[in-house]
Formats: C-alpha cells, sequence, structure tokens
C-alpha cells in the first residue's frame, strides 16, 4: 500500500510548526519559559505528532519545575521516538528531581546506551548514582563526563 503524497499545505504546516519548535528552543535557553510554552504549543498544535515538539516542551516545563507536565510530554516524545537520546536524558533529571532514582538512573542508562559521549546523561547518572550513595559508579561517570 502506498503512502500519501503530503501536500503543499502538509510541508507548509510542517515547516510553520519547525520554525515555532527553533523559537521555542531559543525561548528556553534565555529563560524565557512562558513564551517557550507559547511557541511549542503552537508548534504541537500544527504538528500533534512531532515527538521533537512534544519534548522541547517537555524540558521547558521541567525547567520551570511542572514535572507532572514535563513527564506527560516526555513520555510521549519517547513513544513517538524511543531512540532520542535527549529527551530520555530529560526524562530522567525530571525523575531525579522528583527522587524517583531508580526510574532516573534507568532513562540515563538509556540515553547513555544510546549516544555514549552524552556529557548531559553522564553527569545525571553519576549525580544519580551519588544520590543513591553509589560511590564508585558516581566517581566513574563524573570522571568519564571529565
Amino acid at each position: 500500500m502506498s503512502q500519501k503524497r503530503p501536500t503543499l499545505r502538509d510541508l507548509i504546516r510542517a515547516f510553520r510548526g519547525a520554525l515555532y519548535l527553533v523559537k521555542g528552543r531559543y525561548d528556553q535557553v534565555k529563560g524565557r519559559y512562558n513564551q517557550a510554552l507559547a511557541a511549542s504549543n503552537r508548534a504541537i498544535e500544527l504538528n500533534p505528532e512531532d515527538a521533537s515538539a512534544l519534548a522541547s516542551r517537555g524540558r521547558t516545563y521541567w525547567a520551570m519545575e511542572r514535572y507532572d507536565e514535563a513527564l506527560a510530554d516526555l513520555n510521549r516524545a519517547i513513544e513517538l521516538n524511543p531512540e532520542d537520546a535527549s529527551a530520555l536524558a530529560c526524562r530522567g533529571y525530571t525523575y531525579w528531581d522528583m527522587k524517583r532514582y531508580d526510574e532516573a538512573l534507568a532513562d540515563f542508562n538509556r540515553a547513555i546506551e544510546l549516544n555514549p559521549g552524552d556529557v548531559w546523561a553522564l553527569a545525571g547518572r553519576g549525580e544519580t548514582y551519588r544520590l543513591m550513595e553509589r560511590y564508585d559508579e558516581a566517581l566513574a561517570d563524573f570522571n568519564r563526563a571529565i
């Protein structure tokens, strides 16, 4: 069965969603979380199944300490794209902030499996090990991250 060919309208919609996604990420980096949410919301309205837009909004919610909303978006993003190491690491940090260390560790492990050089995930896993008083493993991850 052949796939439906995208129309010009579909392509424009996807492009507009990508522009909102870039704007949201920029606002997020600048600490303008309300603007980042607005841009991410618009990207998701245009492309509801865009894993990147959901992950971006999840990262913004995480930065705002709105952990339940962050988890909802990150879970959906990972469901849509299970190979997104960045979304997994962010969900790991979300669990970490919620003191759900076993779940954080599982996400950090998977993120590192997908991207062994991900310093952000290595540092998160190292800190999770430290909080779990698994000091040798924490030190190994910190050294590797450095």
